[in-house]
């Protein structure tokens, strides 16, 4: 996935019927099909590195626990 397919999929559902934004939550499928929360409100995303696009574009993000 791109920066900027992320980006849209995220501004097509911004706002709820509220107007307030939306708090993130974030889930990976195992093998089986199970789900496994990998983000949530307790978290936040720092950005680790970005390529330079010579070897190919990149973006490396980690997940920190707030505190």
């Amino acid at each position: 996935m791109t920066t900027t397919e992320l980006a849209k999929m995220l501004q097509s559902v911004e706002k709820g019927a509220s107007g307030r934004s939306r708090e993130i939550t974030i889930y990976k499928r195992d093998r089986k099909g199970e789900l496994k929360q990998i983000l949530s409100r307790n978290e936040k995303l720092e950005i680790l590195s970005t390529g330079d696009g010579c070897a190919g574009a990149e973006l490396s993000i980690i997940i920190n626990t707030k505190e």
